[in-house]
């Protein structure tokens, strides 16, 4: 029997609800405009009588609450309507996950074969974190290909750089999140039913899709959602090291000379936080800000996560 729905849960849900509404609506409701003839170069004010000139970026006030990038750009405005891009990249790459993982998974849970491979393949990538094995290729293949010149940079190099991007991160996450589904197949099918089932002649595809799917599918939710969290996390910690791919116009950086730092003309978080992490001794609010949004996205998830589980039970002990 389910344990009575509390306050808790409602209020997850009510959280969830409003991501949603910012998701779909964000580019709607944001405050000012983001487009190039929304750039603002300078801003006349009057100190002491005498009129002086205000470039941006401009700090958090009665205009910009959250304050304003180098182009002037209200930072809330960029929020609200990069959200739907960054959970589109992260939803892609879990996806991605779960088209190779699910089918590799269900099958070396009732055949065992792969099994003693995709054990050790697991281990390997589980023993060090995620980010340590993508930043030094992405870095490299980051500047090398010198997608730091952003709208100056190949597009050819841009693409190639965004298909590796997302190959590596998704291959990346196939053989952890393959072998949980494998231990999870590997339970179901022990149980009478299903060995009843391969009695009377059932086949592989045949006990994976009538007999694990529909016992596993609460399970694989929480799988899924977990995975779309870890996701979210570590495209933010290659973003803190200007690893992303939302950087689609160029701001030259007044330090040094021919060094461009690529911005995000849409407001894509993870741009945002890598354009932020370059100027958090000048301009914290820019950092402070969208990794402000980014973490308590990926708080009220866990948040959602936790109260799933409480509401419709956990997963069980593997055997």
């Amino acid at each position: 029997m389910k344990p009575r729905a509390t306050k808790s849960y409602y209020a997850s849900w009510a959280i969830i609800a409003l991501l949603l509404l910012v998701a779909v609506f964000g580019g709607w409701l944001k405050p000012h405009g983001i487009s190039q003839q929304d750039k603002i170069n300078l801003i006349p004010t009057t100190v002491d009588g005498k009129l002086k000139y205000e470039k941006p970026p401009f700090p958090p006030g009665t205009k910009f609450i959250f304050g304003s990038d180098h182009r002037g750009f209200d930072m809330l405005s960029l929020l609200l309507n990069g959200f739907k891009y960054t959970m589109g990249t992260a939803l892609a790459l879990t996806l991605l996950r779960f088209c190779f993982a699910l089918p590799w998974g269900l099958w070396s849970g009732v055949t065992g074969r792969t099994s003693g491979a995709l054990r050790t393949l697991q281990w390997v990538i589980s023993a060090v974190p995620a980010f340590l094995f993508l930043f030094p290729p992405l870095y490299g293949m980051y500047f090398g290909l010198r997608l730091n010149f952003g709208a100056k940079a190949n597009p050819q190099h841009l693409l190639t750089f965004t298909v590796l991007y997302f190959a590596m991160i998704a291959f990346l996450g196939i053989f952890p999140l393959a072998y949980q589904i494998a231990q999870r197949a590997k339970y179901y099918n022990e149980k009478l039913y299903v060995e009843a089932s391969r009695l009377m002649g059932g086949g592989v595809l045949h006990t994976m899709r009538r007999h694990l799917m529909p016992g596993m599918r609460l399970e694989l939710m929480f799988l899924f959602l977990t995975e779309f969290v870890q996701v979210l996390f570590l495209i933010g910690q290659l973003a803190v090291f200007h690893i992303c791919i939302g950087g689609s116009e160029t701001l030259e950086w007044d330090l040094f000379v021919d060094y461009f730092i690529p911005i995000t003309t849409t407001g894509e978080w993870t741009a945002l936080i890598a354009y932020g992490s370059t100027y958090i001794r000048l301009y914290p609010w820019i950092i402070i800000s969208s990794g402000t949004c980014f973490a308590a996205v990926i708080l009220a998830l866990q948040f959602w996560i936790a109260q799933l589980k409480k509401r419709y039970g956990g997963t069980a002990t593997v055997r």
